[in-house]
């Protein structure tokens, strides 16, 4: 045997013991970015090349995006996936030698222009999934001794094979992580929406009162409490913190805690939205904000005060059928510390009439023609059940939210309080 032959079978050995190690890396690494960082190292010191660069393609944009340069870190490059020498093997699936960049005229040289290195050689090859789908593109940039020769091709191509399946297994596992975090997220803040809600409305003689709130599937804002306001006297209240997940529902908890907190030592419920408005104003940041309508109902006086911050319409159902809608008092919560808040003027209930506090989740529940169901069908549903119970009514309006959705599925949150005199 030559002294050549024992050369050659000796550096294919190198090289197939350098693959199997590399391969055993990947298969063992979940995470993408380490990922990433390892696919760079290893096609470095496996062709001895100075740097690597690494895109990774996106079906949906149709762009190719770099996310690891070795040694020399630039910000994200992203481009169409038609352009450059990464383009071109991205759309051929076919693997590259350029033996100077410079002359070919795919090449752009802005990178090395921002970097002050100079790209003197590429071998760049596809990277695919086990369906034969583009994953990404593989650039050795370099050649320490000699050119890239079709060997390296060879060496590179099978690293680009495993690298990948390695990338399509993080990528499908960063997406399943994200889902589970972000169904996490939602959950965790229904449970605090749901932990709002009072277990049972306080009693209060001459008045039937109910609430109800039912959050969508993306966990939104919204909130309802009924409690004891001082003797004879029952504080009622809605709100929607702007948003979904968890950063509305801490931030309703936080406006419901003020206003009881408040509410123990002012009667009038436009100071303490007020008073709300100025404490919530220091700590939500720029585009938070609670709407927030809150009532009194007085059982000596038979009437209903209240003040809106940025939370209507207002609902006054007559025992008669007849109506009027109240609009807000002032601003949402959170976004100017002295903007004023006004009281309405107190309303005062005969027998059979109710005073309705409806979320926007309710009349604008999207309907199977995809429309809004509308406050007009809100107003008569309240209409035909009012010679019953304040739940009743309530059972009414989540009845036909559920028959007009078109899947079972609601946008937002669903919220209702009812104060009925009795």
């Amino acid at each position: 045997m030559s002294d050549n032959t024992q050369s050659d079978e000796s550096t294919l050995r190198r090289h197939l013991e350098v693959l199997l190690g590399v391969m055993r890396r990947l298969a063992s690494e979940p995470r993408l970015d380490p990922l990433l960082g390892s696919i760079a190292e290893e096609t470095c010191e496996l062709l001895g090349a100075e740097r690597t660069t690494l895109f990774l393609y996106d079906a949906g944009t149709d762009e190719l995006t770099s996310r690891t340069v070795t040694e020399s870190e630039i910000e994200v490059i992203r481009f169409p996936a038609d352009r450059g020498i990464a383009g071109a093997v991205a759309r051929s699936k076919r693997p590259l030698i350029i033996p100077d960049a410079y002359a070919d005229p795919r090449f752009n040289p802005d990178v090395d222009r921002k970097t002050g290195w100079r790209t003197r050689d590429i071998l760049a090859v596809p990277m695919t999934n086990l369906e034969g789908e583009l994953v990404g593109v593989l650039e050795a940039l370099n050649k320490r001794a000699g050119s890239f020769t079709k060997d390296d091709t060879a060496l590179l191509t099978a690293l680009a094979d495993q690298a990948g399946v390695a990338l399509e297994r993080a990528r499908l596992l960063e997406e399943f992580l994200a889902k589970r975090r972000l169904e996490d997220e939602m959950k965790l803040a229904r449970d605090i929406q749901i932990g709002l809600l009072p277990q049972e409305a306080p009693g209060l003689d001459g008045f039937d009162l109910a609430g109800w709130s039912r959050p969508s599937e993306y966990a939104g804002g919204d909130f309802f409490d009924i409690f004891t306001w001082g003797d004879g006297r029952v504080g009622l209240m809605l709100g929607d913190a702007v948003g979904h997940g968890v950063g509305p529902a801490l931030l309703a908890a936080e406006t419901r805690a003020l206003v009881r907190a408040l509410a123990l030592r002012e009667s009038r419920p436009d100071v303490v939205l007020c008073d709300t408005n100025r404490l919530l104003a220091a700590d939500v940041g720029e585009g938070r904000f609670v709407t927030l309508a809150l009532a009194v109902a007085d059982a000596a006086e038979g009437t209903v005060s209240y003040a809106s911050a940025g939370q209507g319409p207002i609902v006054l159902m007559r025992a008669d059928g007849h109506h009027e809608q109240f609009n807000a008092t002032g601003l949402p919560l959170g976004i100017l510390p002295d903007a004023p808040i006004e009281a309405g003027e107190p309303i005062r209930l005969a027998p059979g009439d109710a005073f309705l506090l409806i979320s926007d989740g309710i009349f604008e529940c999207e309907t199977a023609g995809g429309g809004d169901l509308g406050m007009d069908r809100v107003l008569a549903s309240v209409r035909r059940h009012l010679g019953g119970s304040a739940e009743s009514v309530i059972r009414a309006l989540e009845d036909l939210t559920e028959s007009v959705s078109p899947d079972g599925r609601f946008r937002d949150d669903r919220t209702v309080v009812v104060t009925k005199r009795v």
